[in-house]
Formats: structure tokens, sequence, C-alpha cells
């Protein structure tokens, strides 16, 4: 079955929509701010110093983690319904038959105090309630299922996604992926890990915070509607290390290298005509030992004419919402006519252990 996207929804610290967010990570536009509910102490100075994060100004100031994933979700889907010709919130019909695929991080509970109040079920049921009226639906949509696996659940998503569409239980599917590392536990998880980029430590990450969307369908169901086919969806892979980071194992990479080699099935043509590689890497060193052992490996499959982009360099790093952030970048590059090739590949590793690749096709004719 060819699946199509149809629809983008995004929001970051560098936009309230895909548009305006993809064009600044082009641009390589950063805003960086100091995030003062944590402190670190600079050992040059001797004194506490804020660490530096990639918050939505504006949008999720003040909330916690739960809140701050509503926020983030209601923004992106706004930027869907508005730039995608879709039916109102009162179309029944139309969003009952709309599967929904909800990307959020793993739910760790030395991260979020709500999971040892509440409990995974519990805590995940009351967030889609809130969502579903937040969105203004009547009803939640008869397909509903919450994907935990880091930066590799849009991949994880989409596959399921494909199951539904394939057995006819809905007729186009929602992944929504959204996460935030700003919030003052996560900040403070981060930092237990030694995984923030701080004076003191110059690998590390730099915590952000976005939402992204994307509307999945068969190509024949988004002609019978003439919705607009924005990208075609090729080959998605996903696997699991071995060896996790947060296990304390080493990172080598083998699982990452087999989901990008099944997710260019064509691979000659990718080494002939190149394509943007949208990789997750962030500054931390076991991610960047991951990538790099996979890329001695896939070094005949990925050629040299490949673009390689970093959309942590200007967003920081998104969690969850990662995999679709890569995706509406790709589908936007296609569109603006400004992709390296006619199809691109999104890479994620998580610190879990989960590992996802996700071709993305042009469907726009690109200029001689």
């Amino acid at each position: 079955m060819s699946l199509v996207v149809t629809g983008l929804g995004m929001v970051s610290s560098l936009g309230w929509d895909a548009v305006s967010s993809c064009a600044a990570i082009r641009a390589g536009v950063t805003r960086p701010q100091a995030q003062q509910d944590v402190y670190v102490t600079d050992q040059d100075l001797l004194e506490p110093v804020p660490v530096m994060g990639h918050p939505v100004s504006g949008l999720t100031d003040g909330f916690g983690p739960l809140g701050r994933w509503l926020q983030l979700a209601r923004a992106c889907v706004d930027d869907l319904v508005a730039t995608t010709r879709l039916p109102p919130p009162s179309d029944t019909q139309f969003w009952a038959r709309t599967g929904l695929v909800c990307v959020l991080p793993n739910l760790d509970t030395a991260r979020y105090l709500e999971v040892r109040d509440l409990g995974t079920s519990r805590m995940t049921a009351s967030w889609l309630e809130r969502l579903v009226r937040s969105l203004g639906l009547l009803s939640r949509p008869s397909k509903v299922q919450f994907v935990h696996a880091g930066h590799a659940g849009t991949a994880f998503a989409l596959q399921l996604g494909q199951q539904w569409l394939e057995a006819r239980q809905v007729d186009r599917v929602l992944v929504l992926a959204v996460d935030s590392y700003l919030d003052e536990t996560s900040l403070e998880w981060l930092l237990a890990y030694r995984r923030v980029k701080t004076p003191d430590r110059p690998v590390g990450l730099m915590p952000g915070e976005a939402g992204a969307c994307l509307l999945v369908e068969p190509l024949a169901s988004a002609r019978y509607r003439g919705a607009p086919v924005l990208a075609a969806l090729g080959a998605v892979a996903t696997g699991r290390e071995m060896g996790a980071f947060m296990t304390g194992q080493p990172q080598l990479g083998e699982s990452l290298s087999r989901v990008v080699m099944e997710s260019l099935p064509d691979s000659r043509s990718w080494v002939n005509e190149g394509g943007d590689l949208i990789c997750d890497l962030n500054g931390e060193q076991w991610r960047a030992r991951a990538w790099g052992h996979a890329q001695v490996r896939l070094s005949p499959q990925l050629g040299e004419r490949f673009r390689l982009v970093l959309p942590c360099v200007s967003l920081g790093d998104v969690g969850a919402a990662s995999g679709a952030v890569g995706v509406c970048i790709a589908v936007r590059a296609f569109s603006r006519r400004y992709a390296t090739g006619n199809q691109s590949l999104v890479v994620s590793s998580a610190e879990h252990g989960e590992v996802g690749a996700i071709q993305v096709l042009s469907t726009v004719e690109r200029r001689p």
C-alpha cells in the first residue's frame, strides 16, 4: 500500500508552524535561552549559572510535563488544520475514521512524578481526554495508541499506522509527536545522567521542546477526497540495539545500521543521486559513537553525495518529537525545492535502545 503525507503541523522554539520553523532551520537560526529553574556550577567562575535550552516561549511557560505536551500538541494540530483542507471537529464521521498515534517520551519514573502518582495507564488516559477536549473533537477517535520509543517513536508509529490502514480499520492516521526536556524534573533527570551541555561539560545535549504531527493516508484515499499530496512514504524500519545507553552498555550502532539499510531498498539511487540524511545527533558522545560505527558499516549504501542535516543545532534535543520534526523538514525541503535529491532519510536512535529510519520520497517535480 502506497502511503502519502497529506498534512503537516509543527511548533518549535523557532516558530509556531511548520513553514517558519523549517525555514529558520534551513537558515541556521538558533535561539537558546537561559532556563531559570535549574542551575549548574561554573567551576571557572565558581558561581551558579542557568542551564541553556530552547523553549517555545509564550506557549509552554509555567507548565509541567503534561501541560507542555498538551500545549505543544494543540499548537501543531492547529497548524495542520490551518494549512490542510480538513473538515471541522464537528464532522464526527471524518474524525472517527482517523486513527491517532500519540508519540510520547519513555515514561521513566525517575523523570516523571506523575507516573509514580497515577501509573502509566491512568496518566496517558487522562492526558488523552484533555487532548480530545482541547482539540474540540466531539468524541475520541476509534483507534488510539500511545508509542513510547524516544527519538525513534515516529518510525514505530508509522509502522503501526500502516498496519491499521492495510487492515482498513481507519481511513487515515494522524501521528502526533510531542516532548519537552524543559520542565524542572526533566532537566534534573538529564543532569543526573550527565547528559546536558554545561560550562564544564562541552559534550552533551541542549534541552529543547517541540510538537509535530503528520497526516498519513493511502494515495488512493488522498486522491478521492482531493487532498494535497506533500510527499510519499517509502520504507520504514525499526529495531532495538542489544545494549542501550541507559543501561551503560557500549553503543556500536548495529541495529541502527540494519534499519538504515532496510529503509534504502534501492541504495544505488541514493549513492548516485544523493539526498538529505536528517539525523538526531545532539552533542552526546554515545549517540555520535553509535552513528560513527554505523557509518563505517553503511559506507557502500550511503556513498558520499548525501547532505547531513542536524535539527538539534537549531532546536536543541526535542526528544520524542525528533522523528516527526525530521519528516516535516524533509517534506518542506521538497516543497521549496532545496532538497539535495528526490529522497530523504530520517534516522533516529533512542537512549533506551530503540532505533528507526524513515524514507521520505518527493512528489514534487524538480527543476532542471
